[in-house]
């Protein structure tokens, strides 16, 4: 979502995420209290209870950025909601113990610590902390993936980069692959007594199922709706059901938290192959005389 010129909004399950866009940290910026009302109005329209303002942009900010986070309080908190704060900067925290807004306001050093914190269903409240950071850094996968590949043109997506390595495109179908793998696997560790995993080879994946004919958008379509769809189940269960395991064929014994480990970390692993990728991909050419 993108209507607001100062402040990017996105949906997270129920939760409603703000993120000041780079460069609005001036001490008297208007600009971020014109957008108030088309925020309130957003939020209402999609019903969060829930927000998120991510100020990690803002190292230094003045009165109206509090007056919109005050007033963002305010709405949430007559809804019996809850708002958190993260990343923000030494000189916010100043700014925010002088007048006494931190003790309000949760603060988190992260955006995934401020959606564990949060939380999206009942008893995820009662999960250890390093549950709840990792079924946050799961939820949040898709997004990370679209944001890393965001900019990258239909060509520059197919391009081996470096020369014989797999192309954006093709790293994006193989999550998408293992995405199904690895929602079988959780399923049944939860619905079957030690069941067998099976492991695959990305490899053979990518050589016999037609990456070159896959379209990007469906792709990124299923990583989000698989995720939507286990964390939705996922976030019924009480920590003990997390240590059941399942026998994999190569690996042995693995916990659903294992598993869920290993999925949560496959998104960021392969962006930050993404990110090498890209320093490739936009250097300029140079012609060979």
């Amino acid at each position: 979502m993108s209507f607001c010129q100062t402040i990017h909004t996105e949906a997270v399950e129920d939760i409603m995420l703000l993120e000041l866009r780079p460069g609005v940290s001036s001490l008297a910026d208007q600009n971020v209290l014109n957008e108030l009302e088309a925020i309130r109005n957003l939020r209402r329209k999609i019903g969060c209870h829930k927000l998120i303002i991510d100020l990690k942009e803002a190292p230094f900010f003045g009165s109206s950025l509090l007056e919109l986070i005050r007033v963002l309080w305010n709405d949430v908190s007559s809804d019996g909601g809850r708002l958190v704060l993260c990343n923000t900067s030494p000189v916010g925290l100043e700014v925010l113990a002088v007048s006494r807004f931190d003790r309000l306001w949760p603060m988190t050093d992260s955006r995934v610590k401020a959606l564990a914190l949060l939380g999206s269903a009942s008893n995820v409240a009662a999960w250890p902390m390093n549950l709840r950071e990792l079924i946050a850094k799961y939820d949040h996968g898709p997004t990370q993936l679209r944001d890393a590949i965001s900019g990258l043109s239909s060509i520059q997506l197919r391009i081996p980069a470096p020369p014989g390595a797999w192309s954006v495109f093709q790293i994006v179908c193989h999550i998408a692959d293992f995405e199904l793998v690895y929602a079988d696997r959780m399923k049944r560790v939860v619905a079957e007594d030690r069941p067998t995993l099976f492991g695959g080879d990305p490899d053979v994946f990518a050589a016999k199922l037609a990456y070159s004919q896959r379209n990007l958008e469906e792709e990124l379509d299923v990583i989000m709706s698989v995720r939507r769809e286990v964390s939705r189940f996922l976030k019924t269960l009480s920590p003990n059901d997390f240590e059941r395991t399942g026998q994999h064929s190569a690996d042995g014994p693995l916990s659903l938290m294992r598993l869920l480990e290993r999925i949560a970390g496959h998104i960021p692993h392969h962006v930050d192959f993404i990110e090498r990728k890209k320093e490739t991909l936009f250097k300029p050419q140079v012609d060979s005389k």
